[in-house]
């Protein structure tokens, strides 16, 4: 199917404001069962023909079509010490395995007992999980992956047993700890970075900024040649917003991790549709803002807060450009139309 401008224009998008929910949302829920069924900025990826995406990876949903890896469980340490410090902490005193053996043994974890390996059929299913020698480990590197989790395990466990912390550890292994410790300087350090992390208002009294905040909003899209609209559940999780009342004006930030210098972002900003992702949010945070907080036509902001994960660990703000929040606008918009098309037409012939 080829989605003409004219085909695009014809499909329309209602948002059910009455549906608009700006809440606290743990990581679990929000990435769990009871939310499985909406769509994300993630999941819009998975039909994006430009991303390599299509109509079924689409409906097999990110559960199937979910890349792991190192680089993305590292940015994902990085976002919880510095989005949440209350709920998170690095363990400095445990080490993980490295590389995928270290991502298995994650998915492993939840399935030991008093930090004993699981039986081998989900060790092999982890490896497939993480594409560890393309899912297919021969017995002697499986006997290697026993032999670097195993201690891990038991060194976890114990560590667990006597920890008075009420927070999740973060484990990881030598050398990650030690790039994770630079990353978090670099972040902590950064003046502008921290000011758009704790904002002030025109008086210099301090702006409520808030990390982690989920939006969840219903839709109608109406598709043509068919009578009813189908209704679309939409989800979204930002990493920090702030809602500044007295200057009208609503601000988005994302923070990135890059294994490349900072000058060159605005090369992943493209490649990986980080414009979307803005776009995407701001648009949401827009309807909170103008339904929850009375704010008509705010002027909205957004930035990346990006921070290199290579020495010298240089950190530094990217703003979204006005031709990023135009071309990440219509991206979403044109995905979601192609969900809601193929949601009531099927996608037997993609």
């Amino acid at each position: 199917m080829i989605f003409t401008k004219e085909l695009l224009s014809q499909i329309k998008i209602t948002p059910i404001i009455e549906t608009l929910r700006l809440e606290d949302i743990s990581d679990k829920e929000y990435f769990g069962e009871k939310f499985s069924g909406y769509i994300s900025n993630s999941r819009m990826s998975l039909i994006n023909p430009v991303q390599g995406g299509n109509p079924q990876m689409y409906f097999e949903g990110l559960s199937k079509n979910n890349k792991f890896s190192s680089s993305l469980a590292f940015g994902s340490a990085v976002h919880e010490l510095s989005l949440q410090p209350e709920s998170f902490y690095l363990c400095e005193d445990v080490f993980a395995p490295t590389a995928k053996v270290g991502l298995m043994a994650d998915l492993l974890w939840c399935n030991s007992k008093r930090g004993e390996l699981p039986p081998d059929d989900l060790l092999r299913q982890a490896a497939i999980t993480v594409d560890y020698y393309k899912g297919i480990p021969t017995a002697a590197q499986m006997s290697k992956v026993k032999d670097a989790i195993k201690p891990y395990f038991k060194a976890r466990y114990k560590f667990e047993q006597n920890s008075t912390d009420k927070r999740t550890p973060i484990f990881l292994d030598e050398k990650s700890k030690d790039r994770l410790l630079e990353v978090m300087n670099s972040l902590n350090n950064n003046e502008a970075i921290q000011k758009l992390l704790h904002p002030t208002d025109l008086l210099g009294d301090y702006l409520p900024s808030n990390n982690e905040k989920t939006i969840l909003l219903n839709i109608l899209v109406k598709v043509p040649d068919h009578d009813e609209p189908v209704e679309l559940r939409l989800k979204a999780k930002l990493d920090n917003h702030t809602i500044d009342k007295m200057s009208n004006i609503i601000t988005v930030n994302d923070v990135k991790t890059t294994g490349k210098l900072c000058s060159e972002f605005d090369n992943a900003v493209k490649s990986f549709h980080y414009y979307r992702e803005i776009a995407f949010y701001s648009w949401l945070l827009s309807l909170c803002a103008k339904q929850f907080f009375e704010m008509e036509n705010p002027t909205i902001k957004g930035n990346f807060l990006v921070v290199e994960t290579i020495p010298s660990y240089w950190s530094s703000v990217v703003e979204m450009k006005p031709n990023w929040f135009t071309v990440g606008v219509k991206e979403f918009l044109t995905l979601i139309k192609m969900i809601a098309y193929y949601t009531v037409n099927g996608y037997g012939e993609a």
